[in-house]
């Protein structure tokens, strides 16, 4: 049962909508008083954490994708996050290139500056990075202080390095980070937050408004209402998506008389085609419903998937024949999606019936189609 106190709460998001969202206070690495020679390596090892998408902070390939739209924004370069390797401090003649990072695909190598004018040797680090024989070769200068003097661009310039602020590419990762948060590390996502209001606060930008710190001291037991109320109310809802989704799991299997059919979490109904067709490369159905108008099951959305890019190609010509009109998605973090019709939800019979056709019609594809 929810609280009673709805227009308190309507006022609060209503005040909180017209706030500056600045809030003005040290951050952890400020705190502890780190040794200014040595914080560009403290940043490069902070980075190579965050570039690399395998680590635990749940981020995958947002810092990567944000420097690639930032060096390449007119390339699309194909990798697999699997095979990304990050290299902090690789030694070329004796020195040390602050970042390195390779796949199969391509090479970046990132000279990170705080303080310090640029003079390394940035010649030995090209021939060090030229050593990979990669297609794709992207060498950078990471930046803090904006460089204008003449023959320190030039020198830059002449051995091929991009200058790239900091500012600039958090940014990037600022606007991107949205379609990664459900998926992050929440301890890793306070120490980014933080990493990166200590890199804003050295670039001399004015912080002068505090009004946001002063609502939250002012209404922290309403926050913390409006908080518990709207995880009673997520949880609710997925409460009865998770019963409906067995439900149908249950009947799926026998209509189908396959018991591959799984509920990843209980939320996202699925099954794959490694069991009909095993060497062949795998695609699937996944399911789920959305909500809407407050109703936890008003919409049922059936697609075709496949879990790598790559896989999805030799089923595309087979798919879009039979549904030239669907909408595609091939997205970022390396998957497809061919959106089914949206079922209204509510109708268990006509989502049955889906599922079991297009539980067909997969059968049949990855027989038919030759690899």
């Amino acid at each position: 049962m929810y609280d009673t106190q709805l227009p308190d709460l309507e006022q609060l998001i209503d005040q909180f909508d017209r706030l500056p969202k600045v809030v003005i206070e040290s951050t952890y690495l400020e705190l502890c008083k780190y040794p200014g020679s040595r914080f560009e390596e403290i940043c490069s090892r902070l980075l190579s954490f965050y570039f690399n998408p395998n680590n635990e902070h749940g981020f995958n390939d947002l810092f990567l994708e944000a420097l690639l739209e930032l060096i390449a924004p007119e390339q699309e370069i194909g990798y697999e996050s699997r095979l990304i390797e990050v290299i902090p401090e690789l030694n070329s003649d004796g020195k040390r290139l602050d970042i390195l990072i390779k796949s199969p695909d391509m090479v970046i190598g990132i000279e990170n500056k705080i303080y310090a004018n640029v003079y390394n040797p940035l010649d030995a680090y090209s021939r060090q990075i030229a050593l990979y024989h990669k297609t794709n070769i992207f060498k950078v200068i990471l930046t803090v202080r904006a460089i204008t003097d003449a023959s320190e661009k030039r020198f830059i310039q002449e051995n091929n390095f991009v200058i790239i602020s900091y500012i600039d590419f958090f940014n990037v990762v600022k606007q991107r980070i949205g379609r990664y948060i459900s998926q992050a590390n929440q301890k890793y996502l306070l120490f980014l937050y933080d990493f990166i209001q200590t890199i804003e606060n050295m670039t001399g930008d004015p912080y002068n408004n505090n009004k946001l710190s002063n609502f939250f001291a002012n209404n922290s037991e309403k926050i913390e209402n409006l908080i518990r109320l709207y995880n009673q109310y997520t949880q609710r809802i997925l409460t009865v998506q998770k019963d409906r989704i067995a439900a149908i799991l249950q009947k799926i299997k026998l209509i189908t008389n396959d018991k591959d059919w799984w509920a990843w979490e209980g939320w996202d109904l699925g099954i794959h085609s490694e069991h009909i067709a095993p060497r062949k490369p795998k695609i699937g159905i996944e399911a789920s419903y959305e909500q809407a108008n407050n109703n936890p099951l008003a919409k049922f959305r059936i697609y075709f998937t496949t879990w790598k890019t790559k896989d999805f190609a030799p089923y595309e010509d087979y798919l879009v024949k039979y549904f030239p009109n669907h909408f595609l998605d091939k997205t970022k973090d390396n998957r497809v999606y061919l959106h089914m019709n949206v079922i209204d939800g509510e109708d268990e019979g006509l989502i049955i019936e889906k599922l079991a056709e297009y539980y067909q019609l997969l059968r049949t594809m990855v027989n038919e189609v030759n690899i």
